[in-house]
């Protein structure tokens, strides 16, 4: 019907530090239509939603010490507390350990609404053992987001409209409650659903318990741009900062702890981060949807429509890509062929952007208010306390693919991506072979990174050419539309 096409339309965005090398829109808004996407086209997010709702929902909460994260979930929710589901924790419903079920095909059983899902959900049995292995749950990020509304008294979508995407300036990302919201040409399409709704799903939540739920839920029900992903994706990666305003949404800390995975154990090989997935939680068959080729911490995660966004602190670098891989239908497997292009296109990134990217185990995430005249070396390894509850990470591993014999550690200024306060030149020899270097810290209220002396990790005269090594991105993900 649709010759080899897997989708008919994407977005695509690949970021380094401060700027943005590539955007690229592409493909109609059906097979059949002749509306061309747009950077301002709006996505069903699927379940980016636990990442860009939920989860800094919860982050949020922890900074202002009003959820504890080891507490039972019970103390926030009592009536989630039976059958068994007393011992879960907070935690627990972050790392999906908290034994709950995947999910539910609550159209085929029969609920009608919002107050029969959640009943269900909270009078549900225990699946599998609490606190062992990872079972990725829909039902645990639909819990978290009943957790925030009675701790802060306020409905999921305004709570998150409120604290991050009104001051984060995202305007055309938020939920779309079907009885409230108007039809919006920007909406891209989803399926032509024939299982539940009859009808092409145009500006209403894909996933159907979702839909259930009213379209505001904890695991799914945003729909966003991949502008306003970006956004979003820039806060995070700079720990919890807006550079553009230097509002701190979230302390420093607090995003590394919530996007450092857990540890393997025995029972639990492959443990997400605190509801975040990362790129180091291999399946059995040694898939991920990040790549090969991303750093070790990186981490995001994907949804079922075909939106995926992945975050390499280590590079300063995040891909986010928004398709709609479920149309016409993802029955049949026909959405599946989104998990062969997620890697190809996190890749072909990666590979392109290599000389200019900030290399692995190098400077990142490094914070305000710095109190240190002299920082050893020797220290690097470890963090950093700087007198508040955020922290410092350097690493003492100074890869030679920074391209110099010379470096300088600069303090840069968020405003101005190319220059900086110099905090000390030492050669790439001394570097690696003198731990002990002593390198003056001036103490500053904004990030700082890492350059080289004689070619900035990121610097205009190597745009040009950084852009035209990102064209077989492009050249990927248009080509993967006739190859499957």
């Amino acid at each position: 019907m649709h010759g080899a096409l897997l989708f008919p339309r994407f977005a695509l965005l690949v970021w380094i530090g401060l700027m943005g090398v590539l955007l690229a829109a592409y493909g109609t808004y059906t097979f059949e239509s002749n509306i061309v996407v747009r950077p301002e086209s709006i996505w069903d997010m699927a379940s980016l939603t636990k990442v860009m709702v939920t989860i800094p929902s919860i982050m949020l909460l922890y900074d202002r010490r009003m959820i504890d994260l080891e507490s039972v979930a019970c103390k926030y929710v009592p009536e989630f507390g039976s059958n068994g589901k007393n011992i879960v924790t907070v935690c627990q419903l972050l790392t999906h350990t908290a034994g709950l079920r995947e999910f539910y095909p609550f159209f085929d059983m029969g609920l009608l609404g919002q107050k029969e899902v959640l009943e269900y959900i909270m009078n549900d049995k225990l699946w599998y053992t609490v606190g062992g292995q990872a079972c990725y749950s829909d039902l645990s990020m639909i819990v978290l987001g009943v957790i925030i509304e009675r701790v802060t008294g306020v409905p999921l979508d305004k709570f998150v409209l409120k604290e991050f995407f009104e001051p984060l300036c995202l305007q055309h990302t938020g939920f779309r409650p079907f009885e409230t919201s108007e039809f919006d040409p920007l909406v891209v399409p989803t399926e032509v659903d024939r299982l539940h709704r009859n009808r092409l799903l145009w500006g209403e939540v894909h996933d159907p318990t979702a839909f259930l739920l009213g379209g505001v839920a904890g695991h799914a029900g945003l729909f966003s741009t991949i502008v306003d992903v970006c956004r979003f994706a820039q806060m995070i990666l700079a720990g919890g900062i807006d550079l553009a305003t230097n509002r701190r949404f979230l302390k420093e800390s607090t995003v590394r702890l919530f996007t450092t995975p857990g540890l393997k154990t025995l029972t639990n090989p492959r443990p997400f981060a605190l509801g975040w997935d990362v790129a180091a939680r291999k399946s059995i068959d040694g898939y991920t949807s990040a790549g090969k080729l991303m750093g070790s911490r990186t981490f995001g995660h994907t949804g079922f429509t075909g939106t995926s966004l992945w975050i390499d602190p280590d590079r300063n670098f995040f891909v986010a890509l928004l398709t709609n891989a479920v149309h016409p239908t993802e029955v049949g497997g026909f959405g599946s062929k989104i998990r062969e292009v997620r890697p190809m296109i996190a890749d072909a990134a990666v590979l392109a952007i290599g000389e200019q990217a900030i290399p692995r185990e190098t400077l990142t995430w490094h914070l305000a208010s710095l109190r240190y005249e002299s920082l050893p070396l020797d220290q690097a390894e470890m963090p950093i306390h700087s007198g508040s509850d955020e922290l410092l990470y350097w690493h003492q591993d100074y890869s030679s693919s920074l391209h110099s014999d010379h470096c300088s550690i600069l303090l840069c200024s968020s405003r101005n991506n190319t220059s900086g306060l110099s905090c000390g030149s030492v050669s790439y020899n001394e570097l690696t072979t003198s731990l002990h270097q002593q390198v003056p810290i001036t103490s500053v209220a904004t990030p700082v990174v890492i350059r080289s002396e004689q070619k900035d990790v990121i610097s205009s005269r190597g745009t040009p050419s950084l852009i035209l090594r990102l064209v077989p991105v492009v050249f990927i993900a248009i080509f993967v539309h006739f190859i499957f």
